[in-house]
C-alpha cells in the first residue's frame, strides 16, 4: 500500500517543463509514481484538484545558526513552503567556539544579523567545541524543514587565533593550518561547505568592532578553499566588500569591486568548487549588479562555478510598532512605550502627544540607547519620503512613494509614516529598501531572473528578526513573478518554480531533492494558487527571553509534505518534524 496519493493535481515539477495534470504517489518518503491516474491504495489521499503541486521549496540562505538550537519548527521558513534550508551564512556561526569566546560569538551575531543577544544566551546551549560536535547537537534534534550548515569563518578565526583574531591581525603560518584541518573535519562531518564574510558594515558591539575575517588575507582564504575542496565537495559564501553599497570611505568603486570578484575566481579556482556571492543592487552604483554578472559569465565561460545569489524584491527594514520606527527614542513616545501595541496606538493618536511627538527630536546616544538603536530610528526618519506603506496586501513595487503621498497631501512625510503605524491597532508596516531598489522598480530583479548565474536567495529567515521578514521572498516568486505584477513584465509559473526548487537544490549539491521525478524525495507543496499571499508581517514574542520576531506568512498551502509526512495543511502546522542535519555527501 501507498503512503500518500495526491490526487488530480497541476504537476509544476520544478525541472522548467510545462504543468501537466496528474497523481503523485509516495512511498517511503520518495516519489514512486508521477502523472495520470494512480490506482494504487493509499493510507492517506491529498485532494489537489485545481491546486498546483510543486517539489518543496529550497532555501539556501537562512542563519539558523542559534534558532536550531531551541526551535523545532525553525519558522518563517516553515510556514512559507520552505521544506530544506542552509545556515552557517555570511561567515558567523556559533563553531567551532571555546567556553571563553561564546560571548563573543553572541555578540558578533548580535551585530551582524541583528539577533538580540539576550535571546542568544538563553537559547543557544553551547554543549559543543568542534564543528563536528555541533553538527552531531543538530543532527539529535527534529525540525519542521531539512537543515544544512556551513562552517564559518568568524569563528573558525576567533578559535584558532584568540584576540588576535579580533585586532585582525595576520594568521600565522600554524593558525592558518590549525583552521585548514578544522575545515577539513567539517567537511569530513558533512558540512555544506564555508562561508566568509568581507563587508565592512557587519559589526558588533558597543565600539564597532569588525567581524573576525573581515580583513583576512588572500592567502588565508585560499588555504581554507583549498582544505575545503580537498573533501570533493561543499560551497563557498562570501559576502564581498562593497556589497552594501558603501565601505568606510563611502562605495569602494568599481574597480575594487571587480577586484572582488577576481578573490572568487581565485577561490573557485584552487577548491575546484562552487563560489556563491551577494549581489543586490546599491544606490551608490546602480550598475555594479551588471558589471559584477559579466564578470561572473567569463568566470563560468572558462571553466569556473560562480553563483550570484540575488533578492527578488527591494531589501531593507520594515518600520513596525513592536519593532523599529521613526520616533521610538522621542522623548513623548518613550513616556507610552512600555504599553502594549493597542494602548500605545490609541495613546499616539492624542492630539497633544501626536504633536508632541513630532515635533521632538530623537534623544541622543547613552544612558541605554545604543548606536544601532539610535542610527537605525535616523535613517528610517531621513528615508521616510522614499519608503512606502502597507495596507490591506503587501505591494513590493509600488506606484507612489511616500514622498509622492506628502506632496499630493500637504503633508508632512513623518506626519503619514506617524497616522499610519498609529492607525487601528498599531499593526501598520512601513517598508524601508535601502538596497534593490534603487530606480523605484524591479525591473532590474526581472533582468537578474533571466540570468543563467544567479540563484533567488538571501531569506535570511533567523537573522534580523525585528527589522526584516524575508523568508516570504520564495513563495513571492510565484504570487507576485508568475501572477501579480503589474508594473512590468512577468515569469512562467514553471519557470519560477525551477528557480526556488531544482535550481537552489542542484546549486547545493542536493540531488536528491527540489523536482518531482521518479526516487526523489517526497518534499511537496500543494498550493491552491489562486489563494497564495504573501501576508502582512505580524511581531511574535516568542523567542528565548521573551524577544520578539517579526514573520511573514504566506497563505493558500493545501499542503507541505516532508519526506513523504504532512508537516502543515491548509496552513496549519501539524506538529509533525521529520526534517532532519542533511549531512553532505557530494
Amino acid at each position: 500500500m501507498l503512503d500518500v496519493v495526491i490526487r488530480g493535481g497541476t504537476l509544476v515539477d520544478g525541472t522548467g517543463a510545462p504543468p501537466r495534470s496528474g497523481d503523485l504517489a509516495i512511498e517511503d518518503g520518495r516519489i514512486v509514481a508521477i502523472g495520470g491516474r494512480i490506482t494504487g491504495k493509499a493510507r492517506r489521499v491529498i485532494d489537489a484538484d485545481g491546486a498546483l503541486v510543486t517539489p518543496g521549496f529550497v532555501d539556501v540562505h537562512s542563519h539558523y545558526d542559534g534558532q536550531a538550537t531551541w526551535d523545532d519548527t525553525l519558522d518563517p521558513s516553515f510556514s512559507n513552503g520552505i521544506t530544506t534550508t542552509v545556515f552557517g551564512n555570511c561567515g558567523v556561526g556559533f563553531a567551532p567556539v571555546r567556553t571563553t569566546d561564546q560571548d563573543r560569538m553572541v555578540a558578533v551575531m548580535e551585530g551582524v544579523e541583528a539577533i538580540p543577544g539576550i535571546v542568544l544566551k538563553e537559547g543557544v546551549p553551547f554543549s559543543w567545541e568542534s564543528f563536528p560536535e555541533y553538527m552531531d547537537f543538530l543532527d539529535g534534534r527534529r525540525f519542521g524543514v531539512d537543515v544544512g550548515v556551513m562552517i564559518a569563518h568568524a569563528p573558525l578565526r576567533v578559535y584558532a587565533m584568540g584576540e588576535r583574531a579580533v585586532a585582525h591581525e595576520r594568521a600565522t603560518e600554524a593558525e592558518v593550518s590549525l583552521m585548514a584541518d578544522a575545515v577539513r573535519g567539517a567537511m569530513a562531518a558533512g558540512a555544506m561547505g564555508m562561508s566568509s564574510g568581507r563587508v565592512e558594515e557587519h559589526f558588533y558591539g558597543e565600539t564597532f568592532e569588525k567581524v573576525p575575517g573581515t580583513y583576512a588575507e588572500h592567502e588565508e582564504l585560499e588555504t581554507l578553499a583549498r582544505a575545503m575542496g580537498e573533501s570533493g565537495r561543499g560551497h563557498f559564501q562570501v559576502v564581498a566588500r562593497g556589497t552594501a553599497g558603501a565601505g568606510m570611505q563611502g562605495f569602494i568603486g568599481r574597480d575594487a569591486r571587480i577586484a572582488e570578484h577576481r578573490l572568487f575566481e581565485m577561490i573557485a579556482r584552487v577548491s575546484g568548487r562552487p563560489v556563491h556571492y551577494l549581489l543586490p543592487q546599491i544606490d551608490a552604483d546602480p550598475e555594479d549588479w551588471r558589471a559584477m554578472l559579466a564578470e561572473t559569465a567569463k568566470a563560468n565561460a572558462a571553466g569556473l562555478s560562480i553563483h550570484a545569489h540575488i533578492a527578488t524584491r527591494g531589501m531593507g527594514m520594515l518600520t513596525t510598532l513592536d519593532g523599529y520606527h521613526n520616533f521610538m527614542l522621542r522623548p513623548a513616545y518613550l513616556e507610552i512605550a512600555h504599553l502594549p501595541r493597542k494602548e500605545r496606538a490609541a495613546a499616539m493618536r492624542d492630539p497633544a502627544r501626536r504633536a508632541a511627538i513630532l515635533a521632538q527630536e530623537d534623544l541622543p546616544p547613552g544612558n541605554g540607547i545604543d548606536m544601532i538603536t539610535w542610527g537605525t530610528a535616523r535613517v528610517m526618519t531621513e528615508r521616510a519620503p522614499i519608503a512606502h506603506l502597507f495596507h490591506e496586501d503587501t505591494d513590493y513595487e509600488p506606484d507612489e512613494t511616500i514622498g509622492a503621498i506628502a506632496a499630493r497631501t500637504g503633508k508632512d512625510p513623518q506626519e503619514i509614516v506617524y497616522d499610519h503605524l498609529a492607525a487601528g491597532d498599531g499593526d501598520g508596516v512601513v517598508p524601508q529598501m535601502l538596497l534593490n531598489y534603487s530606480n523605484g522598480n524591479l525591473d532590474h530583479v526581472h533582468e537578474m531572473l533571466t540570468h543563467p548565474n544567479t540563484l533567488s536567495s538571501l531569506g535570511d529567515g533567523g537573522a534580523h528578526v525585528r527589522l526584516i521578514a524575508d523568508a516570504s521572498l520564495l513563495p513571492m516568486h510565484l504570487s507576485f513573478w508568475a501572477r501579480d505584477r503589474k508594473r512590468g513584465p512577468k515569469f512562467s509559473l514553471e519557470s519560477m518554480v525551477e528557480r526556488i526548487t531544482r535550481r537552489n537544490a542542484r546549486a547545493f549539491g542536493m540531488h536528491d531533492r527540489g523536482e518531482l521525478t521518479l526516487g526523489k524525495r517526497a518534499d511537496v507543496n500543494v498550493i491552491d494558487f489562486d489563494r497564495l499571499n504573501v501576508r502582512l508581517p505580524t511581531m511574535r514574542h516568542d523567542l528565548p527571553a521573551g524577544g520578539a520576531r517579526l514573520c511573514q506568512e504566506t497563505t493558500g498551502f493545501v499542503a507541505t509534505l516532508q519526506n513523504g509526512v504532512v508537516t502543515r495543511e491548509r496552513d496549519a502546522d501539524m506538529g509533525e518534524r521529520p526534517g532532519r542535519l542533511i549531512r553532505a555527501k557530494v
